[in-house]
């Protein structure tokens, strides 16, 4: 069974949008670049890092953070191949204090109850996987967990064709999220777009088609998302679905396909159906397209960032800025 949703929808046209999308409340400017979120996080002041077992990319990333001006690392793993990496790096091994933790886990969790004590403002995972950073913050008797769904917002920095941020949701976390848990990511990352300055971000709820299909229950989940936004059960933000990735981002493929609203083909958050389709679409924008990109995880008291380990330290670096800006 299968049905094609109405695409006569009364909204203003994507010319005036354009137009609408430069300023947001109180007339402040909608971040559109990395270096104007760089600058954002900058006017913060500096934030207590702390790295989980960082390596030499992530510790490149802090000294970046420290240099830019908007971190203090803390540093949490073996004391002395810290320092090590520090002299590697040219760093005073002596400037940087030191949280001593024996292994990857140990760290995750120091630099949580670090978190917890409120004695650091960010987390960035170094050299520790996903998995044991997520079980440190999820911890029910140590962690920081604050909202229901834990989900990661990926920015990624259009050069070439729009000149905005556009984000990927959910590309690391969410494996394979529920109704209930794709709204729960909605709502996450509308509140970091609220923060990045844009008032009423547009988000387009991804499938493969248009029509929504029982063969195809993502396209089942994202009319039901769109009709909850239509219902006021799902504020501060416009959302449209199902749309295929060419019409949330292209206005020409949208109007071939007859699709109109104001969110087709100017969409600002893309909302994947699982952790695959967000894990190669936001590395085929990386490896491919050679955007950049930044990743903070919400629904923590306080920033965590884990990006893969093999970003380099710009996108770590712009990771740290975004979690500044989306929190404080």
């Amino acid at each position: 069974m299968s049905w094609r949703l109405s695409t006569r929808r009364t909204c203003v046209s994507n010319k005036g949008l354009r137009r609408k999308r430069r300023t947001s409340r109180g007339g402040s400017m909608e971040i559109r670049t990395f270096d104007q979120l760089l600058e954002e996080a900058k006017k913060r002041g500096r934030k207590k890092l702390a790295v989980a077992f960082p390596e030499e990319v992530s510790l490149h990333a802090a000294l970046l953070a420290h240099e830019a001006g908007i971190a203090v690392p803390i540093l949490v793993g073996v004391p002395e191949k810290i320092r090590e990496l520090l002299v590697q790096a040219g760093a005073d091994s002596g400037a940087f204090e030191i949280e001593e933790a024996g292994s990857p886990a140990e760290a995750c969790a120091v630099a949580v109850a670090l978190a917890r004590d409120d004695k650091v403002d960010v987390i960035l995972k170094g050299g520790a996987q996903t998995a044991q950073m997520l079980h440190a913050v999820l911890d029910k008797e140590n962690g920081i967990r604050a909202s229901k769904v834990l989900s990661e917002c990926s920015l990624y920095e259009d050069t070439r064709v729009r000149h905005s941020l556009l984000a990927v949701v959910d590309g690391g976390i969410l494996i394979a999220p529920t109704l209930e848990e794709k709204v729960e990511a909605i709502r996450n990352t509308v509140n970091v777009y609220h923060k990045l300055g844009y008032e009423n971000p547009k988000v387009a709820v991804l499938a493969a088609v248009e029509t929504v299909t029982d063969k195809m229950p993502c396209t089942e989940d994202a009319a039901i998302i769109a009709r909850m936004w239509e219902r006021g059960q799902i504020k501060g933000c416009v959302v449209d679905g199902p749309l295929a990735l060419d019409n949330a981002i292209s206005e020409r493929a949208a109007a071939i396909k007859g699709l109109s609203g104001p969110v087709v083909g100017n969409a600002d958050i893309l909302i994947v159906p699982d952790i695959e389709g967000g894990n190669l679409l936001g590395k085929s924008m990386s490896y491919f397209a050679g955007f950049t990109s930044a990743h903070v995880t919400i629904g923590a008291r306080k920033p965590v960032l884990v990006p893969s380990r093999a970003d380099d330290g710009r996108t770590k670096l712009m990771s740290v800025a975004l979690g500044i800006v989306a929190y404080y």
